[in-house]
């Protein structure tokens, strides 16, 4: 049996903002050049209203299963295992990001594509075990915000997942060099826009919204995205929100951050098993520094 011990992680992280609710948005497939390449609008817009990078870096290997259980886990594929393109329950009894939530009382809400009917009972199945409240419907962003929108508008505490593969599809279809995959980018960004504003991510300081891609493409491939090549994976990231300091992320930022950023903003615990580190360099000051040694969650085996 499974239990949670804790740990000190030593350095002093401040106090986290009063924020209620984080929307992480996965911008599947968007490489880091697309903003100007493509001209996207509402990303820089969102960018110069938060916190941005055009540096981030994906894992290894740089593929959608495995960044997205990542963002799940707060691990590396090292750890959980999931190192190929075929979605499963992870082997390893890690934490997950979504039963962190739902042991503070945090309803997780999770937005994807419909699946095949061949797939929808491996999909369904990975929804229950993540602990989240999953809708597939629609075939790209604008038909996935549009199911998500009424909880958007409804809900005010918890995380919203919402997962828009335009942009990966036209990639694989017509390659990342290509005007369909322009046209998908710029899809993307209309809808990223439409999500802010539905949400009011800029005026709500208990709203917190973190876009990023899993991965970019047409690195060594025109078609394909997983390698090495800095094309494959370097990945866009914005954080965007009433309590968000404006400016440039410079330190290297990893998308495994982006789990530890959400628990942060929310005020859980992090797991040890967490890889990534929380950007609180993202966010306004409220109150004197405490302490970062106050116990954090790590699984351990009970005796």
């Amino acid at each position: 049996m499974f239990g949670l011990t804790f740990t000190s992680l030593g350095p002093m992280l401040p106090p986290a903002p009063p924020i209620r609710r984080v929307i992480l948005v996965v911008l599947d497939g968007l490489r880091a050049d697309a903003v100007a390449r493509h001209g996207l609008i509402h990303l820089p817009a969102l960018a110069r209203c938060g916190r941005w990078t055009l540096s981030g870096r994906t894992v290894t290997p740089s593929i959608t299963a495995a960044a997205l259980t990542s963002v799940m886990t707060g691990a590396p594929p090292s750890v959980h295992g999931l190192r190929d393109d075929r979605f499963r329950i992870p082997r390893l009894n890690l934490p997950l990001l979504p039963g962190l939530l739902r042991d503070r009382g945090l309803p997780t809400f999770g937005y994807m594509a419909k699946v095949p009917l061949a797939h929808w009972a491996v999909a369904t199945a990975i929804a229950r075990h993540l602990g989240c409240k999953a809708r597939f419907e629609g075939d790209g962003a604008a038909d996935i915000l549009e199911a998500a929108r009424p909880a958007l508008l409804g809900e005010p505490d918890g995380l919203f997942f919402l997962h828009w593969p335009d942009a990966d599809r036209a990639g694989h279809a017509h390659g990342w060099h290509s005007p369909e995959y322009g046209h998908a980018a710029r899809t993307l960004d209309r809808a990223l826009g439409n999500l802010a504003t539905t949400a009011r991510v800029l005026d709500d300081p208990s709203t917190l919204l973190i876009a990023f891609a899993d991965h970019g493409g047409g690195g060594l491939k025109a078609d394909d995205h997983e390698s090495d090549h800095p094309e494959d994976t370097t990945i866009p990231m914005v954080i965007a929100g009433g309590a968000v300091r404006p400016g440039q992320l410079e330190q290297p930022i990893s998308l495994l951050d982006v789990p530890a950023t959400a628990l942060w903003a929310l005020g859980i615990e992090r797991p040890a098993s967490f890889a990534g580190r929380p950007l609180t360099e993202a966010f306004h000051q409220v109150a004197a520094e405490v302490p970062a040694s106050a116990p954090v969650a790590q699984p351990a085996q009970a005796a």
